[in-house]
């Protein structure tokens, strides 16, 4: 008899609600039991029908039912291996099963439902919802299997992924997401992730209860941001997720759970000392859940002296137990008067406990040495250790225990006040934040210029205005491309309504010109000066109403500028002086000024100590000495993501920094914004560039001379393309040179991605594209790039639309040009500028086209002073150029005559 051949078997795969599992069967799809009519040559095929016999005939791979023995997934992990050199392997409706092993990943995506609540998604490849996870190393999706190098810790639990969650437990949530998927990627909101090596825990005291026999029962564990020991003890975490919500931060840690023993010996040292003390012989039992139960007298004896003395390293809590021990925790009264300053309200206050009052400095003083408050009654009140330290924090107290509250604490304030006319007397002084939630309507008069504002903008600037009425300094901290410059003329021009006044702009050196061009655009009235360069001269500049600098030539001119009074001083890209110890940031607070704003797209891009040197410049007293703000406000948030903190800076800062991002106005833009930006040139550019421009610029008279104007075409074209190479990358003809956009463009690239903003980046040359690509890899940020040669470009344009990690996609004009659809991206840099503007449009139009649900903002780089703004200015006034100035590398240049070369390779 003939053997029936290998290829008669086909492995179909099985999803049903028991499970997923392999059976094989004949074309007929009749299940097959019995091989000995096939002739077996594929190693593969023999040892997964070994497997099947096996399943068949050992109790030990039963199936979910109970009759029921098949090849489960989820129960032998081999199957895959065989399977995937297997041809005949086939869904239910006998479709051949595809393999994807390469860079499959798992999402976890989490989006905001209700105000407090969020909804949570696993998503595969970043696209898909609909798979069914097969075992820890398959998931399986319409015909297509796809393969995990050990993804899964747990499939049981992947279900509970995908649910609604409480905010307040997002931490707990991702922390097992995080422990149930290996590597998962998490994308929440905007947040960014990091990676730290170790989070040190807040230590806390629980008060269980009092007993009958008034036994203290004190529960001892530590805290992990929300996330507690014993949690991560139960789950056998090796790793916990952290939110900053402050720094929009997530933060994957590895946690210490030894050190709990530490804090434990530490309590019972104590109860060891209290004890010999007391001659009490058996004081305390602690049991191997951390309880410590301690015996009545020894327990008073601990509360009273020493429970909130360890307040400030441990969090304590249950005090409301502790009345059987005379003990209450008090709800202070603030009472008393206070009368107005400049800067200041002060006066006489008193803290109310009961029906007694103490003044602020000996409860102060008191709580430093006893942590309790006796009461005539002989009651000893617990005060909160946080509005402890909110007192000490608000409230500064003279020498004659007088108070003083500043103005910037009054949003703080607020809230610990319920007494009438302690309260009416600081509404008095509220008028500004009150004045903030009520600008919309505000009627301030604007000044005219030649733009029209934006309903976005026109609120900016009214923000604006009324901070400097008020003589305080705030940070317009706007998303890249939504007119903060353009805010900040406005400003400039409703001061300098009234004659005499001068404003001081200090910038980066790259944003000068584009500063003068954006004047010269918006209010060419204005008489502007620029104090920049080796040849700089302040004498000549005193006469200009505006006057542009660089941070550089302000750390090195102080001395001169520091005796010049200024009406307003604007900070653009004020990051710049985000270290307080820098001396470029002691120069700038130096600047004499009566009004002072900042202009930044990330006031803060990596801690608290940033957002306190920009407001030592902007509002001097707001926040005291350093000391005091990584005390109230850094260390806690820093080291203990203290949400209390958190929430109240954000209420000091809140009317002092307007952010708005692209999404949140959407509504009032355009569709498209395009944008030229001018980039003044390095010296070791400018000078070779002027070099090689003289070169060419008697190469080509010379050729005109002797051959005639239309046999130097190729000279003329020649010219061009290396005066065009010098300014987009300048290393490639002279290696000691750095191009001067590339630095403005990876700049504007990395404050574009901090905000969360995909990048497309379109250039000429290879080698810009090579050097960009150099420095994004320099900066750690994941990009994606493709030429003329790139094969497959379909899976990179794949990985960019719907994978969050990539993002900045690099390519050649003429590569992106046609057929592409990049509508993740919704900003654009033409790196090097094609001069037909036909080319440029459709590059811009990859993301700027049908899906896009967001404004698309394109910059167009411009060397100043170089064949690239010559050529934009012929573009304006010779509108046929656009189109044929040059119609294709290396073809000839058309429509060019005499005067044209004249006008670009001339000085």
């Amino acid at each position: 008899m003939k053997l029936k051949t290998e290829k008669e078997i086909y492995f179909m795969l099985i999803i049903d609600n028991d499970g997923d599992y392999i059976i094989p069967v004949s074309k007929e799809k009749k299940e097959i039991t019995d091989f000995s009519d096939f002739q077996i040559e594929n190693k593969n095929i023999e040892k997964l029908i070994s497997l099947l016999k096996e399943t068949k005939e050992d109790d030990f791979f039963v199936g979910w039912g109970e009759e029921k023995k098949e090849l489960y997934f989820e129960q032998v992990s081999e199957i895959a291996e065989y399977l995937k050199n297997i041809e005949n392997f086939v869904d239910e409706n006998f479709n051949k099963i595809l393999w994807s092993f390469e860079e499959n990943n798992l999402k976890l995506i989490l989006e905001e439902e209700k105000e407090e609540k969020l909804s949570s998604k696993l998503i595969l490849n970043n696209k898909y919802s609909d798979f069914k996870i097969l075992n820890e190393h398959l998931i399986f999706r319409k015909g297509i299997m796809y393969v995990f190098e050990e993804l899964f810790l747990d499939t049981s639990l992947l279900d509970d992924l995908n649910i609604d969650i409480d905010k307040n437990d997002i931490e707990v949530f991702l922390s097992l997401a995080n422990n149930y998927v290996n590597d998962i990627e998490i994308n929440y909101l905007d947040y960014k992730i990091e990676k730290k090596s170790e989070l040190k825990g807040i230590p806390q005291l629980v008060i269980d209860k009092i007993s009958q026999d008034n036994s203290l029962y004190l529960k001892i564990n530590i805290l992990y941001s929300s996330i507690s020991d014993e949690f991560i003890r139960k789950n056998n975490l090796e790793e916990i997720i952290i939110i900053n919500n402050l720094e929009k931060k997530i933060s994957k840690c590895k946690v210490n759970l030894d050190e709990i023993n530490e804090f434990i010996d530490e309590i019972i040292k104590i109860i060891v000392k209290h004890q010999k003390n007391l001659g009490i012989r058996y004081g305390y039992f602690l049991d191997e859940d951390n309880l410590l139960i301690i015996q009545e007298k020894l327990a008073k004896e601990f509360v009273k002296k020493d429970l909130l003395q360890l307040a400030g390293k441990y969090k304590v809590v249950g005090t409301d137990k502790l009345k059987k021990y005379s003990i209450k925790v008090a709800k202070p009264k603030l009472v008393g008067k206070l009368k107005h300053s400049i800067d200041f309200l002060e006066g006489e206050l008193e803290l109310e406990i009961g029906e007694e009052k103490f003044s602020i400095a000996d409860i102060l003083s008191t709580l430093k040495k006893d942590s309790y408050i006796v009461l005539g009654d002989g009651t000893n009140a617990i005060i909160n250790k946080k509005y402890i330290e909110k007192l000490e924090k608000v409230f500064k107290i003279d020498e004659n225990k007088k108070v003083k509250i500043s103005f910037f604490d009054l949003p703080i304030v607020d809230e610990m006040i319920n007494d009438k006319i302690l309260k009416t007397e600081i509404n008095k002084r509220k008028d500004f934040f009150l004045g903030i939630n009520n600008l919309e309507s505000k009627k301030i008069r604007l000044p005219k210029i030649n733009a029209t504002l934006r309903k976005y903008q026109e609120y900016g600037c009214k923000w604006l205005a009324y901070l400097i009425k008020n003589n305080l300094g705030g940070c317009l901290a706007d998303d890249m491309g939504l007119g903060k410059t353009l805010q900040a003329i406005v400003l400039i021009n409703k001061i300098h309504m009234r004659p005499n006044k001068r404003t001081l702009v200090v910038m980066p050196k790259s944003l000068v010109y584009n500063w003068e061009s954006e004047i010269k655009k918006f209010s060419s009235n204005l008489n502007t000066g620029i104090y920049y360069g080796s040849n700089r001269n302040l004498e000549e500049i005193m006469d200009s109403e505006v006057i542009l600098t660089t941070y550089g030539t302000i750390r090195n001119d102080i001395e001169k500028l520091k005796k010049i009074k200024f009406d307003l001083v604007i900070l653009d890209e004020s990051q710049n002086i985000k270290n307080i110890n820098a001396q470029t940031t002691k120069a700038v607070m130096l600047l004499n000024s009566k009004n002072r704003i900042a202009l930044s797209g990330t006031p803060v891009e990596n801690n608290l100590g940033e957002l306190y040197s920009l407001f030592r410049f902007l509002n001097p007293s707001m926040f005291g000495t350093a000391e005091e703000f990584n005390r109230f406000y850094a260390t806690p948030i820093h080291r203990d993501n203290d949400q209390e903190a958190i929430n109240e800076l954000r209420k000091k800062i809140y009317p002092f920094i307007l952010r708005r991002i692209k999404k949140e106005v959407l509504k009032d833009l355009p569709d498209k914004i395009e944008k030229v930006v001018y980039i003044g040139m390095n010296p070791s550019q400018k000078k070779y560039y002027e070099e090689r421009r003289m070169y060419y610029y008697n190469m080509v008279h010379e050729n005109i001379k002797t051959k005639g104007f239309n046999k130097s075409q190729f000279y003329i074209l020649q010219a061009l393309n290396e005066l065009r190479q010098i300014t987009s990358c300048p290393e490639t003809k002279n290696s000691s040179i750095v191009s001067s956009k590339k630095i403005v463009v990876i700049e504007n690239i990395i404050e574009a991605v901090k905000n969360n903003h995909k990048v497309l980046v379109f250039a000429n040359y290879i080698n810009s594209i090579e050097g960009i690509c150099k420095e994004l890899e320099k900066n750690e940020i994941k990009y994606l790039s493709m030429t003329g040669a790139t094969k497959d470009r379909h899976i990179l344009v794949d990985k960019f639309q719907t994978d969050s990690k990539y993002k900045v996609f690099v390519m050649t004009l003429k590569t992106g040009g046609v057929g592409l659809n990049l509508t993740a991206a919704d900003t654009i840099f033409i790196y090097d500028p094609w001069w037909n503007k036909t080319v440029e449009n459709q590059a811009v139009d990859r993301a700027y086209r049908l899906g896009q649900d967001r404004t698309v903002f394109s910059y167009k780089m411009i060397l100043k002073d170089t064949i690239e703004e010559k050529i934009l200015k012929l573009q304006e006034t010779k509108t046929q150029l656009v189109e044929s100035l040059i119609s294709d590398e290396g073809a000839a240049v058309k429509s060019l005559n005499e005067e044209d070369i004249e006008f670009i390779l001339g000085s």
